[in-house]
């Protein structure tokens, strides 16, 4: 009605979703980013979730729109109040395949036969999923199911599942553990900012003509944001009826007062208020930047609760007075104690080297989280700084933009010459992601390491993680292998052995001997002549994302069994022992030859695991890297009793979780020991040296003071 008379050439606020009105705000470019990221992956699950009216609809009709159709076949379902039979007649019409009549075997094959005739053809295909809020468990699990469907190592269907907040909380649940390690990101789509909404307007005005008639006051765009809370959909509905009413009025100047008395009109008409206020301190508080990539002034609203950043990234600095940040340092990203333990040996080989550039150690965690506290001193002092982001607790999705927000800052205040990866957690996979996409050089220590493809997402993240880097370390042959099997190409690749070997060496050589530190938990005068004989270490717990307390009663029995032929030492948290006095556990290990002691974090666990005949680990693969450093076999139960195909061979067993079957992989791995091309390079300093000597011709040369940095490479001398 009012478009002529202002001289517009269409609707500026339509309700219905149009890309050809995207808007790139902060954070929808931040989430158009992630769905870009799972298109070229092809392969998973990616989550988008955000609040009605957000416009999760329009970046998905946006993203179709850009998409190549002669490389994705994308089809997208609208209606999700469906069963899983109902489900995949919508999957298969929406991909345009004739429905036929039948069981839901003969869906399930028709859709496989046009998924294999899509990957013939040199495409992929991808599912998008609208309003998944809406889908039963039922429907959930049958697109898990369809994950499956692959050729050789190539998945053939990729799925964008996107919703409401409630569908979130869905997948938090128990049940979807399963779906959970299928997805390679979630993001949750937040309000616009005070400063994007009236970029928004003016965007759409411009869009179809607007020359200033009518014109705005600087105050109305305050308005708008106080009384839409930046939900895009609510700026168009006030902003349309703000336009009519200024036409009706014949009015060419909106003011404060007409937007207001609007919205209360609005609000009046429709029987719910628009959304209260956003508190004007709490949108002034959000960081400005202009350029940061994924981590973006808009990350913060994506934080639903803003998970982990209540206190600043706090910098230990135990080399130095103080916490200065040393200039375009090598930031080295680790999420464990054993990652840290890998870069502190890295810092101490170019302290003695005397090569630079210094090493700034960025965890996404707590400053506990590392435990450093149990590695020598003069080992973790030779690391420049440590910058602790503290984003360790919330869900995933909420961790995930936590931590690419604080790394975001992290990455402007240093100016890092690169970044250098280990360990596969979920937080390493946005840091990664966010410096390769700033353009920083990234390269990769322990690439090529898989454990179970197929069920564990820390895998999925180190797949991920591996493509995106520049430089990959492989720490033996077999991993070359893996990397060149996956179609990455072999001058990425450096096999350098594995930087842990020499930490252990460091850290276990000021130790007191395992019969001391036994000796120290309590063991008996018996069970210490049972221990010198040789002992298993059991390592799973229940607090550390490896076991459930359902499992507890099938792990207690292995580890019963185990005792009555040797003695078998577990540390226990103190959840898992709660968990274990608690249920069925404790009864199966009164009397019995195994021995629970209070756990006392990382550098004990070494101590005693030096001298054990056998690991046993749940699926978290807890110490099994640093066992399989000093020739210790390791056993990685499976109390679920689905245990993934792919055993990794050598001195590692993977099994269910019953006494024959650990019994029976104990003798086997001792027997056949550890293949060629297993071998890890215990040399002293080897892994080390071989990794500077290739920094050294591939970091940017650092420049002399007030000059730029040298387009040459090498890593330099002190």
């Amino acid at each position: 009605m009012y478009e002529s008379h202002f001289g517009f050439t269409g609707s500026p606020f339509q309700l219905n979703p149009d890309p050809a009105f995207y808007f790139g705000s902060q954070g929808h470019s931040n989430v158009m980013s992630y769905l870009r990221f799972g298109v070229h992956q092809g392969e998973g699950f990616i989550v988008v979730t955000g609040d009605i009216g957000a416009g999760k609809t329009t970046l998905v009709r946006t993203l179709l729109e850009q998409l190549n159709s002669d490389e994705v076949v994308a089809a997208q379902v609208l209606n999700t109040q469906l069963q899983s039979g109902e489900l995949l007649q919508s999957i298969l019409t929406a991909f345009g395949v004739p429905v036929p009549s039948g069981s839901k075997a003969q869906l399930l094959a028709e859709l496989e036969k046009f998924l294999c005739e899509v990957a013939v053809s040199r495409r992929r295909a991808l599912l998008i999923v609208d309003e998944a809020q809406n889908l039963g468990p039922e429907a959930i699990e049958e697109l898990r199911m369809l994950s499956n469907f692959q050729v050789g190592n190539h998945a053939l269907l990729q799925s964008f599942l996107v919703g409401q907040p409630e569908l979130r909380k869905q997948l938090e649940s128990r049940s979807m553990e399963q779906l959970r390690q299928r997805v390679i990101a979630s993001c949750h789509l937040g309000p616009l900012t005070a400063p994007e909404t009236r970029d928004y307007i003016e965007h759409r005005l411009r869009h179809v003509g607007w020359d200033a008639n009518p014109a705005f006051d600087d105050g109305v765009f305050d308005v708008i944001f106080r009384q839409t809370g930046g939900i895009p959909r609510k700026i168009n509905l006030l902003c349309n009826r703000l336009l009519l009413s200024a036409y009706l009025g014949d009015i060419t100047q909106i003011t404060p007062q007409l937007a207001d008395a609007t919205a209360r009109e609005l609000s009046r008409e429709t029987g719910s208020p628009l959304p209260a206020p956003a508190a004007p301190e709490a949108a002034a508080a959000a960081p400005s930047r202009q350029d940061a990539g994924v981590a973006s002034t808009a990350a913060a609203a994506l934080l639903q609760p803003q998970a982990g950043l209540a206190t600043p990234i706090q910098r230990v600095s135990r080399a130095h007075a103080n916490a200065a940040a040393p200039a375009h340092p090598l930031v080295c990203i680790a999420d464990s104690p054993l990652e840290y333990l890998k870069f502190a040996t890295l810092a101490q080989a170019m302290q003695a080297a005397g090569a630079s550039p210094p090493i700034v150690l960025a965890n996404p965690g707590t400053v506990a989280s590392l435990q450093a506290d149990q590695l020598p001193q003069d080992l973790i002092s030779t690391v420049a700084l440590e910058m602790h982001l503290g984003v360790d607790q919330g869900p995933v999705g909420d961790r995930i933009a936590a931590v690419t927000l604080r790394f975001g800052e992290l990455l402007d205040e240093l100016a890092p010459c690169a970044v250098l990866s280990s360990g596969s957690g979920d937080a390493v996979l946005p840091c990664v992601y966010l410096a390769s996409k700033r353009g920083i050089p990234v390269a990769r220590l322990g690439a090529g390491q898989r454990r179970d493809m197929q069920t564990l997402s820390c895998d999925l993240n180190a797949v991920l993680i591996d493509r995106m880097s520049e430089v990959l370390y492989t720490p033996m042959l077999k991993t070359h292998y893996t990397l060149y099997r996956e179609g990455i190409a072999s001058d990425r690749m450096v096999c350098i052995g594995n930087l842990l070997t020499d930490g252990l060496r460091h850290t276990l050589s000021g130790m007191q001997p395992v019969s001391e530190i036994l000796k120290a938990m309590g063991l008996s005068r018996d069970q210490m002549r049972r221990a010198l004989r040789g002992f298993v270490f059991v390592s799973a717990q229940v607090d550390e994302r490896d076991l459930t307390v359902a499992d507890l009663p099938k792990v207690a029995r292995v580890a019963r069994d185990l005792g009555k032929e040797t003695l078998v030492v577990w540390p226990v948290t103190e959840t898992t022992a709660q968990a274990i006095a608690a249920g069925k556990a404790d009864a199966l290990l009164q009397r019995s030859g195994v021995v629970l002691i209070p756990a006392t974090g990382y550098g004990a666990e070494l101590g005693l695991i030096r001298g054990a005949t056998c690991l046993i680990t749940g699926p978290a693969w807890a110490l099994v890297e640093e066992a399989d450093c000093l020739d210790i076999p390791s056993i990685v139960l499976y109390p679920g009793g689905e245990v993934p195909t792919g055993a990794p061979g050598g001195v590692i067993a993977k099994i269910p979780c019953d006494s024959v079957s650990c019994i029976r992989a104990l003798h086997e791995i001792l027997e056949r020991g550890r293949a060629d091309d297993e071998v890890v390079d215990d040399t002293s300093g080897a892994a080390a040296a071989r990794l500077i000597d290739h920094l050294r011709r591939w970091l940017p040369s650092p420049a002399p003071a007030g000059q730029a940095r040298s387009s040459s490479t090498g890593l330099t001398a002190r």
